[in-house]
């Protein structure tokens, strides 16, 4: 029966985006078609990231997944469990309201020996209130300001006195526009926070990051997914073909790396950091502490954010306790209103501003404020991984195992080393590298091999070859010759004409006659 789940969920896994065109290779793709072991397509070589696979439900239940069991503080609350645990990271719709541009008519500087009467407001279907109207005094020319939103108001007119009537008429003052409502959909944004904080948040994310549905920052949020969140660096039935020890020693990563490195980051204002409550009700650094964490504490003990916990000066708005704060990677001092990301195993002393919460390794965003914190370092979950197992360059997966080979600067699985091309064994083979990749020697000849301008001949991979441009040529007395004279031009000075070789002038007259 166990066999029978675990072939169906092969099976499953294969079946997930079948057939959907590459996004990179367009109509050069059949479809995708995931390899049996490669993580890849077969068509393609391209990733399912690559491929217009929709993959929220997965990737949900990914994250879902690799926060289960885990013991980090306030991060059950946010998983669902539904038979398979599910990360509420779905879509958020945030309404965003943008401010109009007044269209009043300014007053005539001509006009303004004119006596300006109070205004009368309109009584059809205005609310009730103070019925003593404000004289307006003259003004100089300037623009109104737009309306409050949701206040209520009425259009009003001015009456001049009889002795503005020869002046010249002051043109009636047109109503603001109200301002416009945006819906903006982002495919992800911070748990746990209210809207404007959120809207915040992503305001400080480069453009090009911001995940917005049907956005590039949305296609990098879903490759970011795939890359720094592997399925295979967590679930061993993700993985091929481990043995039962392997299996034993892969389980205990995952469990260690859920117990001492896993987090996600929270949002937070560095001004009321004395009020952010840690796992055990610590609290962050306070005004007029040193900066450690712990409320009211005494020990004297300096954190690593510069100047944090120094009071601010009299009336120092902008130098209040948020002025104080530096972020942990760019050393930049936090903005006061700007929310700032901490997270809960690097200490409450620590804050990132949003676009600096990134992995120590790639320097990529951290997908979804997802961490691994490891010797005062953040990490993505692949990096993290590759801090502490070696991992294949022909599957991808973290290598358990005592027995792997080392090539070309990367790891294998002693069956892994094969060929990209045709899955062959290298081992005692001869193989080239083609773009990190390596690939046995008929399939070198057949597919990326250059070929002899003069010849036409692939040349082989251990062969001599000259190669001037985008030409090349067997490094052979028969092939680089002149056209000319078919003089050996091997260390001899020539010029090149048309992907013709040329010893002299008097050759080129000759050829070009």
């Amino acid at each position: 029966m166990d066999i029978e789940k675990e072939v169906k969920k092969i099976t499953l896994g294969h079946e997930i985006g079948a057939g959907a065109p590459c996004l990179k290779c367009k109509d050069k793709c059949e479809g995708f078609e995931l390899h049996f072991w490669r993580k890849i397509c077969r068509n393609c070589k391209c990733g399912i990231e690559d491929h217009d696979v929709q993959l929220q439900t997965e990737e949900n239940q990914k994250v879902g997944r690799l926060f289960e069991d885990t013991k980090y503080t306030g991060l059950i609350a946010k998983l669902k469990k539904d038979g398979v645990p599910s990360y509420r990271g779905s879509q958020v719709t945030i309404s965003v309201t943008i401010p109009a541009i007044s269209t009043a008519v300014p007053v005539p500087a001509v006009a303004t020996a004119a006596t300006v009467g109070p205004a009368i407001t309109s009584t059809q279907g205005a609310p009730s209130g103070p019925s003593a109207p404000t004289p307006v005094a003259p003004v100089a020319p300037s623009a109104s300001s737009a309306p409050t939103p949701g206040a209520p108001h009425a259009p009003t007119t001015a009456h001049p006195s009889a002795a503005s009537v020869a002046a010249t008429a002051i043109p009636a003052a047109m109503p603001a526009k109200t301002n416009v409502v945006k819906a903006v959909t982002y495919e992800w944004a911070p748990p746990g926070v209210n809207q404007s904080l959120a809207l915040r948040y992503m305001e400080l994310l480069p453009p090009e990051r911001r995940p917005i549905a049907g956005t590039q920052g949305a296609d990098y949020r879903k490759k970011q997914m795939a890359k720094q969140l592997p399925e295979h660096d967590q679930d061993p039935a993700r993985c091929h073909e481990l043995t039962p020890a392997e299996v034993k020693q892969m389980e205990q990563y995952v469990r260690k790396y859920k117990d001492e490195a896993l987090g996600m980051g929270d949002l937070t204002l560095p001004e009321e950091m004395g009020t952010t409550t840690g796992p055990a009700g610590a609290r962050g650094p306070q005004a007029g502490a040193a900066g450690a964490p712990g409320a009211g504490s005494a020990s004297g003990d300096k954190a690593a954010v510069g100047k944090a916990g120094v009071p601010a000066g009299p009336g120092g708005v902008g130098s209040g306790l948020a002025g104080n704060y530096s972020c942990h990677h760019c050393q930049k001092l936090m903005q006061q209103g700007d929310p700032a990301v901490y997270a809960e195993r690097a200490g409450y002393d620590k804050l990132w501003h949003p676009a600096c919460f990134v992995c120590c390794t790639c320097n990529e965003l951290l997908v979804d404020m997802i961490y691994f914190w490891k010797k005062g370092q953040l990490y993505c979950g692949r990096h993290y991984g590759d801090s502490e197992k070696p991992r294949c360059g022909g599957c991808d997966e973290l290598i358990f195992s005592n027995e792997y080979t080392q090539a070309e600067g990367q790891n294998w699985h002693l069956k892994h080393f094969c060929c990209f091309d045709c899955d062959c064994v290298l081992a005692g083979e001869t193989y080239v590298m083609e773009n990190d990749k390596p690939v046995c020697k008929p399939c070198y000849m057949k597919n990326h091999a250059v070929h002899c301008v003069a010849c036409q001949k692939p040349i082989e991979p251990e062969a001599q070859r000259v190669s001037y441009g985008e030409h090349h040529w067997h490094a052979e007395p028969e092939c680089f010759r002149c056209a000319g004279c078919s003089k050996c031009l091997m260390g001899q000075r020539f010029m090149a004409l048309q992907g013709k070789l040329l010893c002299s002038v008097e050759c080129k007259k000759k050829v070009l006659a």
